[in-house]
């Protein structure tokens, strides 16, 4: 193993997203729990999941006059603890949780690059650069108390077990991924694909064991009553939301521009037909992405830099090919954005990844509803964060086609 030095720029850089991260959570729960404020976040429906299902009672009610919880009954096991608090001291604990998590998604994915590189560390400007690249994102899981940091840090995780060759352990960390939002199942193909099958089978089991570990204190039947609610509840609730300015899916873009009912249409298809258009740009973007990865990949050969930079493309296509992608969702594009950094540092005269980046934090980020204020929605219906999100597919696209073609230490 390539041993090295206490990586000072990452401290320095903890140190700084400590400090801010602290500013920004007293800010939210201050605005969020005020008399003069609301305290309705997603992290209520998280936290009365928790506290309905140590009952036994139902989680998943479409009458209630609630948010609907869309998550795992299994996720809403792990909220129980939390239920033990009073919500004023579980949300700190949430927000600390939510430090911790990005802050090692961080670290695990510079260590897969400095490895595979053979680096002892990465500029500073590397950190500042992706804190200014996703500071969007996180503004808004923390104004949300939103679980989309749980999801990154298991994916991240899974790709650490990777590098360290226990795929056992990556296989399982993506499953407890896939109970907290499904959308990380599209990995299991993909493990497959790169022929990681034992990681591909331990997802498969971890699944198992986590849909039915509720049963184990709530009998059997009521296990099943749970899921049959669960996937009732996605299949109803789902398709409403599909159309809605604030969904920055791939879905969502396709159905605006050629839905009959949206105001932003072009012309009119069917809705089998937008469906048909969605599955087509879908494959043909997976297609992409193991075409442009795949000599990189036969040259690094063990896992590295190379393995990163594809599945950046794929938690792209996560992001985007999930029915309902929010803009806390986007949180994902992390790993992505270090990739791109990365890249530009050993490229830095590739000024079409450059323009690429640039052009996609443009859109991820500057287009805010504090920026554009009354003209959010409007500008929202345009999916301008879908359209960001493939510029920076795009960027990485070139950079796999570029680095087969070139010496890697170039």
């Amino acid at each position: 193993m390539f041993n090295r030095k206490a990586d000072k720029n990452f401290l320095i850089f903890s140190i700084f997203f400590l400090v801010i991260f602290v500013i920004i959570s007293i800010y939210y729960f201050i605005r969020i729990y005020q008399p003069w404020g609301t305290c309705w976040t997603d992290f209520t429906v998280f936290h009365r999941a928790g506290q309905r299902i140590i009952k036994g009672e139902p989680i998943y009610s479409l009458a209630d006059g609630l948010d609907v919880y869309k998550y795992s009954p299994a996720f809403a096991y792990f909220m129980a603890p939390f239920t033990k608090m009073h919500m004023h001291k579980s949300v700190p604990l949430w927000y600390l949780l939510a430090f911790i998590g990005i802050l090692s998604s961080v670290y695990f994915i510079k260590e897969i690059i400095l490895r595979s590189e053979k680096q002892k560390s990465l500029p500073k400007y590397f950190y500042f650069v992706l804190f200014f690249l996703t500071f969007r994102s996180i503004l808004v899981l923390l104004s949300r108390v939103q679980s989309d940091f749980l999801v990154l840090f298991f994916l991240v995780l899974s790709l650490w077990f990777l590098r360290l060759n226990k795929e056992i352990l990556s296989g399982f960390s993506l499953a407890t991924a896939v109970m907290v939002k499904l959308t990380p199942l599209v990995f299991i193909p993909y493990f497959i694909y790169r022929k990681f099958y034992k990681a591909a089978f331990a997802s498969l089991g971890g699944i198992c064991l986590y849909l039915f570990l509720p049963g184990l204190g709530l009998g059997w039947d009521k296990n099943i009553s749970y899921l049959k609610d669960w996937f009732n509840t996605l299949s109803v609730s789902t398709p409403e939301l599909v159309l809605w300015y604030k969904n920055q899916s791939l879905l969502s873009c396709i159905s605006r521009f050629f839905s009959q009912i949206s105001p932003v249409k072009l012309f009119t298809l069917s809705p089998l037909a937008i469906k048909g258009i969605f599955a087509l740009v879908s494959f043909f973007m997976v297609v992409l992405i193991i075409y442009s990865c795949r000599k990189l990949i036969a040259r690094e050969g063990k896992f590295g830099y190379a393995h990163l930079l594809e599945f950046s493309l794929l938690l792209i296509c996560m992001v985007l090919f999930s029915p309902l992608a929010w803009k806390h969702t986007f949180l994902h594009l992390l790993v992505a954005h270090m990739a791109a950094v990365y890249y530009l540092i050993k490229h830095p005269r590739d000024f079409v990844v450059l323009t690429l980046l640039i052009a996609s934090f443009i859109l991820n980020s500057v287009l805010n509803p504090e920026v554009l204020q009354s003209l959010d929605e409007i500008a929202s219906l345009y999916s301008p964060m879908v359209i960001g999100a493939l510029l920076l597919y795009a960027a990485l696209l070139r950079a796999a086609y570029r680095l087969s073609g070139v010496s890697y230490a170039e």
